[in-house]
């Protein structure tokens, strides 16, 4: 399946002063967002998607969908789609 045609499953936006974390379950990829950058995360849709959790953490989110072990999450980041990896760093995609 072709990136392009996932589900936005939620857009999330760094608002504080200091890098943010989102970290993507059940794969351990992680993203990070410096002060201002925002993203779209898209997943393969399927039936077990939905719901999804959102965890607050000290320095970020954590992210997971409870009945997909692997939605094969990729995140829209300035109208590029990336695959996420450990770790994902979005000043490298600027």
């Amino acid at each position: 399946m072709n990136p392009s045609e996932y589900q936005v499953v939620g857009v999330f936006t760094n608002d504080t002063k200091g890098d943010m974390r989102i970290f993507l379950e059940m794969t351990c990829e992680e993203v990070f967002l410096a002060p201002g950058n925002s993203i779209e995360l898209l997943a393969r849709p399927t039936a077990d998607l939905r719901p999804i959790t959102v965890s607050y953490l000290e320095d970020g989110l954590q992210i997971f969908a409870h009945r997909e072990w692997d939605p094969d999450w990729h995140i829209r980041f300035k109208n590029k789609i990336l695959k996420p990896a450990y770790p994902t760093r979005l000043s490298e995609h600027e």
